[in-house]
C-alpha cells in the first residue's frame, strides 16, 4: 500500500512539472506586443554655430628699453632679441636689454640689413654691399657697385644668392658665400629709385625704378617682362595671392598680375599727386602710408577702400602688422612734437595708442612680443605688447 501511495505522489508531481513546463514554453512563444504612443513633431531649429574667439584685448605697448645711438639710419632687422640696426656710419648689433654687442664701420645712409644662417648684409652710401659673420661683425666680403652711386635699399636672400639695388641704376646677383657678381640688370627708367629687390619662389625677382616694374629671372637676371606704371620715383613691390603691388611718388597703389605683369587696378587716394610709401599685404588687405599724412587699408582684389587714417604727420614707411592682435603699427616723421608711432586696429581704422619717438623715417619691426623702432633722435627703442 505504501508503495502505491508513493508512487502516485511521484506521478502527480511529474505531472505537474510537464504542466508548467509547457506553460513557460506557450509564454516564450507569445510575441510581446508594445504600446507605441504618438510624440507630435515639434520644428527644430538650426544648431547656432559656436561664436568666434575674440582677440584678445589691446593692451598698449610697455617700454622696456631705448638706447643711444648718435643716428639710426633704415630699419633694424631681429633675430629673436638679437637686434641689428645701421647706426652712426657702423652697423650694430644690440641685445634683449639694449646693450651693444658689436659696432663694424660701413659708412654713412646704410640699408636695412638682412641676414642668412650665418652672414648679415648691409649696403651704404659707399655704393658698398658688406657681409659680416652675423655673431662677430667681421666682414667676410664686400662688393662695390659701379660708379659712385649708392646702396641704401634693403638687399634680398634666398637660393645661395643676395641680390641688392643701387642708385647707380643697377641690379646686381652676388653669391652670397663669396660676394662674386653672377649677373648685372641695368634699369632703363633712370638711376632714382628707393625700391627694395622683393624675391618671390626660385624663379622671380622683382625690383622698380622710377617709373617701371621688372620682373627678372633670378638665376640669370633676364628679365621677364616688364609694366610701365609712371611716376616719378617707385617703392618697393609686395607680392601676394598671384598679384604684385607697387606704389610710388604720384601713382597711388597700383595691382599688376604676378605671371604677365598685366595691370589690375589702381588706387589715388584723396589727395591729389600723394606719395604712397611701399604697401603691406596680409589677409586680402592692402596698408599702406602717405606723404600726405593718410593711412589706407584697401581690399586687395579690388583695390576699394575699407577705411582710412589721418595722422599728425608724414608717412612713407612700410606698416608692421600684428594679425594676432589686429593691430597695425605705423611710423611717421614730424617737425614738432607729436606721437611718430602709431596703433591702429586694422580692422576698423580706429587708433589705438600712439608714442612720441621724434622724427621716424624707418619701419616698425615686430619680433616675436616686441616691437622696436628707430628713430633720427639717436634711440632705438624696444616695446613689450605683451
Amino acid at each position: 500500500m505504501r508503495n502505491h501511495a508513493f508512487i502516485a505522489r511521484l506521478t502527480a508531481a511529474s505531472c505537474l512539472l510537464i504542466i508548467a513546463a509547457a506553460a513557460t514554453a506557450a509564454k516564450a512563444q507569445t510575441p510581446i506586443i508594445e504600446e507605441r504612443k504618438e510624440v507630435p513633431a515639434t520644428s527644430k531649429k538650426p544648431a547656432t554655430p559656436p561664436p568666434k574667439p575674440a582677440a584678445p584685448a589691446y593692451t598698449a605697448p610697455k617700454l622696456l628699453w631705448k638706447t643711444f645711438l648718435k643716428r639710426l639710419d633704415g630699419t633694424p632687422a631681429a633675430l629673436g632679441t638679437v637686434v641689428w640696426v645701421g647706426a652712426n656710419n657702423a652697423l650694430v648689433q644690440i641685445d634683449s636689454g639694449g646693450r651693444t654687442l658689436w659696432s663694424t664701420e660701413t659708412g654713412s645712409q646704410q640699408s636695412t640689413p638682412v641676414y642668412d644662417d650665418t652672414r648679415i648684409f648691409i649696403g651704404s652710401d659707399r655704393n658698398i654691399l658688406y657681409a659680416m659673420n652675423r655673431r662677430s661683425g667681421e666682414v667676410a666680403w664686400q662688393f662695390k657697385g659701379e660708379s659712385n652711386g649708392t646702396i641704401s635699399t634693403r638687399p634680398t636672400v634666398g637660393g645661395g644668392r643676395v641680390f641688392t639695388a643701387s642708385s647707380d641704376g643697377n641690379i646686381y646677383g652676388l653669391d652670397a658665400a663669396s660676394g662674386a657678381l653672377k649677373w648685372k640688370f641695368t634699369r632703363q627708367d633712370g638711376s632714382l629709385g628707393y625700391a627694395n629687390p622683393v624675391l618671390f619662389g626660385s624663379d622671380a625677382l622683382y625690383c622698380a625704378g622710377e617709373t617701371t616694374l621688372y620682373r627678372l629671372n633670378p638665376a640669370t637676371g633676364a628679365e621677364t617682362w616688364r609694366a610701365f606704371v609712371g611716376g616719378k620715383s617707385l617703392g618697393t613691390p609686395t607680392v601676394a595671392g598671384g598679384r604684385v603691388y607697387v606704389s610710388g611718388d604720384g601713382v597711388g597703389v597700383n595691382a599688376f598680375d604676378e605671371k604677365d605683369g598685366k595691370p589690375l587696378w589702381s588706387f589715388t587716394g584723396v589727395a591729389k599727386g600723394d606719395w604712397f610709401g611701399p604697401p603691406l599685404v596680409s589677409g586680402g588687405t592692402v596698408y599702406v602710408t602717405t606723404y600726405a599724412r593718410y593711412v589706407y587699408a584697401l581690399d586687395a582684389i579690388s583695390g576699394k577702400q575699407k577705411w582710412s587714417y589721418r595722422l599728425l604727420g608724414n608717412a612713407l614707411a612700410t606698416p608692421a602688422l600684428d594679425a594676432d592682435r589686429n593691430v597695425l603699427y605705423v611710423t611717421s616723421i614730424t617737425f614738432r612734437d607729436n606721437p611718430t608711432i602709431t596703433a591702429i586696429d586694422s580692422r576698423t581704422g580706429k587708433k589705438l595708442w600712439d608714442y612720441r619717438a621724434g622724427y621716424v623715417a624707418g619701419s616698425p619691426l615686430l619680433s616675436g612680443d616686441r616691437l622696436y623702432v628707430g628713430s633720427t633722435n639717436g634711440y632705438l627703442y624696444a616695446f613689450s605688447l605683451k
